[in-house]
């Protein structure tokens, strides 16, 4: 898990350098892919900032999620909750800071939360995380085979 996280990190922190700001209009968000029961998407903060999902066994009793983000200003010194279409759901929380830019990371193993979001994208309605970030269904039912959205 955390081996995860770091590879998710140093992929997100990479968004922050000039190159990767000009090759930034080519990602493709709000597109779903699935590869080896991980369902995975990209999207964006209503600032533009990324947010990657990855949803693992989707639809069985061990799924669970990690959504990851960045957004401008300081880490907490308390632990973040997960704010999923106006509720609260149970997650550990972890922040980096990296030149005046959080990177936040939740993960979920709560399983029947999971699935129900994964239920709620699968009846084609929009996510809704933290208030502002909006996770659309798209393809959710079909989505394309790959490991993840172009970085």
């Amino acid at each position: 898990m955390k081996k995860k996280v770091t590879v998710v990190l140093l992929v997100l922190s990479a968004s922050t350098s000039a190159a990767a700001a000009i090759s930034w209009q080519e990602r493709e968000y709000n597109t779903w892919y699935s590869k080896n029961a991980i369902l995975y998407g990209m999207t964006q903060t209503s600032a533009g900032k990324p947010v990657m999902l990855s949803f693992s066994q989707p639809g069985y009793s061990s799924a669970n999620l990690v959504v990851s983000l960045v957004t401008a200003g300081e880490c907490a010194d308390e632990s973040q909750p997960l704010n999923v279409n106006g509720k609260d759901v149970p997650a550990a929380y972890t922040c980096q800071q990296i030149n005046g830019n959080k990177f936040e990371h939740y993960s979920v193993v709560d399983a029947d939360k999971v699935n129900g979001m994964i239920a709620h994208l699968k009846s084609d309605f929009t996510l809704l995380l933290q208030g502002d970030i909006k996770v659309w269904a798209a393809n959710v039912k079909t989505p394309r085979y790959g490991i993840a959205p172009r970085f």
